[in-house]
């Protein structure tokens, strides 16, 4: 235990370092750009936008917790991304960056391939096929699974909050209610550089921690009897989340995403370790890393456009997709899924129907509402002095002009291409 809170202290004294790293700001920058970005579409759906400062300082604070779970379990695997111990194999450092360049190259066919599954699964075949690139095989991959494995648990976290009411339409045609997560989350992850321990003689014996045994689980390549020192690096990185619920409400839709990520990070970083020792199975953990993340994508994708929707009508009354705070609606305890049938007693068919009768203004109203797990209740509400004008909701359309396709990215490729035919007309 004195092990862990002595790792944790070096930690939150590397965090500390962040508010001189414009690398750490430029991502900051980046996500604030991204949320602005979004406020149109939130005040064409809510009639208003969330807090930009409110959705900024949550990511960037659930950022910090992400980072600081990832950089305990980085630590504790002995993940490194530089290497000067002149070992013979090249630093992680080196490797990330063709990482990076595969991966811009890959999103130039779908954009959802800008993932470090992909181009890190590609870069890691390479280097066992042919050599090259000179990169740390297990090390690379073993990083990629803690960085998904933080993913997971901020998904799991906060991935559905501030997430976007929307009119979907299916490729059956069918308006239903659906949300969308768009949620990015700076992230400062502690790794290590190696040195040999002559050329960090100078270190402070107050800041060295005596690790047990068994560490690190990723075996490094120097010479055996040599005595390696870890030093600790900040890095920056940016992690983001996008998708769309339509078969279960946001929040259980992150739940069961996320805990399908954690199991494929924790299966990738277990295959790393494995391959440290046994170089044969690198060939797994390589293939495994595009492969298994490719088949997570593809099922959560057919899940939810092809199952049973959510938030859709049926033959009678309103399906509620969104509740304002503090309004009618919420105060009766009314939530997203309900099913309003009927108000004051008249059954209700349309959204034209209901909002005739709240333009009377009636000062009492008791609504009937067909819940998930309850059946069918009913909820009351009075607003003497002015009457009740709104509920507060947004239900589902059921002719409704305005919707959103379902699209899951659109190669800009195909993009370019249909340009260049345009100019050729």
């Amino acid at each position: 235990m004195l092990t862990i809170l002595k790792i944790a202290g070096l930690i939150f004294e590397q965090f500390a370092s962040l508010l001189l790293n414009e690398f750490f700001w430029i991502i900051v920058l980046i996500m604030i750009l991204v949320y602005k970005k979004n406020t149109n579409m939130e005040a064409m759906m809510l009639n208003s936008s969330y807090s930009l400062l409110h959705k900024a300082s949550s990511s960037v604070t659930v950022g910090l917790a992400g980072g600081l779970l990832g950089s305990l379990m980085a630590i504790l695997v002995g993940i490194s991304i530089a290497d000067y111990t002149g070992a013979g194999e090249s630093s992680l450092a080196e490797g990330i960056t063709y990482i990076w360049i595969v991966a811009i190259l890959l999103a130039f066919i779908n954009p959802r391939y800008l993932c470090f599954s992909y181009s890190g699964g590609i870069i890691c075949l390479m280097n066992l096929m042919f050599g090259f690139p000179r990169i740390n095989v297990p090390g690379l991959l073993a990083l990629i699974g803690v960085l998904h494995l933080i993913e997971s648990f901020l998904i799991w976290l906060d991935g559905y909050t501030y997430s976007l009411p929307m009119f979907l339409r299916r490729h059956d045609g069918k308006i239903i209610g659906g949300y969308y997560m768009n949620k990015i989350w700076p992230i400062p992850l502690v790794v290590f550089a190696i040195m040999l321990s002559s050329e960090g003689a100078g270190a402070s014996p107050d800041s060295i921690i005596n690790m047990p045994d068994w560490w690190p689980l990723l075996k490094h390549s120097a010479a055996q009897g040599d005595t390696l020192m870890y030093l600790p690096l900040v890095v920056p990185v940016i992690l983001g989340y996008g998708d769309i619920a339509i078969t279960k409400a946001p929040e259980k839709k992150c739940r069961s995403s996320a805990a399908r990520l954690a199991g494929y990070s924790l299966i990738l970083v277990l295959l790393s370790v494995i391959a440290s020792k046994l170089r044969p199975l690198a060939y797994a953990a390589a293939v495994f890393a595009p492969l298994a993340h490719e088949m997570l994508i593809l099922y959560g994708t057919k899940e939810e456009e092809t199952g049973k929707p959510y938030f859709a009508n049926k033959e009678t009354g309103l399906k509620v997709l969104h509740v304002k705070k503090g309004k009618a609606a919420d105060n009766m305890k009314i939530e997203p899924g309900d099913t309003i049938l009927g108000i004051n007693g008249i059954a209700i068919y349309s959204e034209e129907q209901l909002t005739d009768f709240l333009d009377n203004r009636p000062s009492y109203i008791w609504l009937d509402i067909e819940k998930a797990e309850d059946g069918i209740i009913t909820v009351e509400h009075s607003n003497y002095p002015d009457g009740v004008g709104d509920l507060g909701v947004i239900t589902v359309p059921r002719n409704g002009d305005f919707y959103y396709e379902i699209n899951r990215g659109r190669s800009p490729i195909k993009k370019i291409v249909s340009l260049f035919k345009k100019d050729a007309k």
